[in-house]
This record gives structure tokens, sequence and C-alpha cells, in this order.
């Protein structure tokens, strides 16, 4: 039998196709993970789902481009990244001890995903979040995503699910916070 596609075609689209992969949310999850590792730190499912989400908001409010494509929803605890909170549900309130993982689904190869290290300005960002936020337990993170104005507050309603935060609020809202940190520590200084 004929392939309709021949195997060469394919293989060489599925090297492109990783190769020019935009930015997961599973990368970021595990550049915290990481960073947590190195330094000790335990971080929980929903602190890592929060941090994930503070990095989404820092990146867009920076860079006015989003961070992954994958939408976030309001969930009663917060922004969730369904994706996220799926792979590491099972781990609860316990610190996560695995990784991230993705599919190449053209090689069926499972893989702990990274940011590429030549990405210095994503590199950059997510550093600054975990400077800013590691010190936070989940629930602190939780209760900072639940102030008044937040996006997650203006959208969140009980009686719906996958309701998703709006693009141009998280990035207001994160624009703000970055200034307010901005000038405390020039204060600081």
């Amino acid at each position: 039998m004929e392939e309709i596609v021949p195997r060469a075609c394919w293989e060489d689209a599925s090297a492109r196709f990783i190769g020019d992969m935009t930015t997961t949310p599973q990368q970021v999850a595990n550049y915290f993970l990481d960073r947590a590792d190195k330094e000790d730190v335990p971080i929980s499912q929903m602190k890592l789902l929060k941090l994930v989400y503070i990095a989404y908001g820092w990146y867009l409010a920076l860079t006015d481009d989003r961070l992954f494509d994958e939408g976030v929803e309001a969930w009663e605890h917060g922004p969730v990244i369904p994706s996220l909170y799926h792979e590491f549900k099972h781990f609860g309130k316990h610190p996560i001890t695995a990784k991230a993982t993705q599919t190449d689904w053209f090689s069926e190869e499972v893989f702990e995903p990274r940011i590429p290290l030549d990405n210095s300005e994503l590199h950059f960002v997510l550093s600054k979040v975990w400077a800013a936020y590691k010190i936070f337990d989940a629930w602190s993170l939780r209760n900072k995503t639940h102030e008044d104005g937040s996006p997650w507050k203006e959208v969140f309603d009980p009686n719906s699910r996958g309701v998703l935060l709006n693009d141009s609020s998280i990035k207001e809202h994160y624009k703000e916070r970055i200034k307010k940190y901005i000038k405390a520590a020039q204060s600081a200084a």
C-alpha cells in the first residue's frame, strides 16, 4: 500500500513543528519546578498554578504577548490553567515531585519540556516572578488572585464552569502590579 504522505515529509514536519513550538504551560511549570528543586522550595499544585498564572500576567503586561495559547479559567480557588491542573491534581496539597510532560505526537515521545536557553526575555520575566513570589505559600497566592478588582474577581461565577479570564484585564492588572513593585523597590533603595 502506497503512503499518502511519504514518511520523510512528516518526519521533517515533525522536526519543524517541535522546533518552532510556542511556549506551553508545561514549559513554564517546569521552569518553576526546576527553580524550586534547586532552591529547596516546596511547591504544591495550587502554588504552581498561581505562579504560572502570575507569569502569564507579567509576560502579557511587559511584552503585550500571550505567554502561551491555553486560556486561563476562573475556578473556585482562583485562575487555573486546566492542562496543568489535570497533570498535577494527584499531588493535592503535597509538594510536587515530578515534572510536567508533553508528547511529540509524530514520534510518540513523552518528554519534559523546558524554556529554550536562548529565550533570554522569557527567562528574565520568569526569574523576576520567581524572585517576587516564591516566598508565598499556595493560600497566600490564592488570596492575591482573589483580591477586589482582580481579573479573576471580575469574571468568577460559582455557577459557571470554563469562564475565561480576559487577557486585557490580566494585562492591565499586572501592569499596575509591576508599577507598584518598581515604585516600592525605588523607595527602598
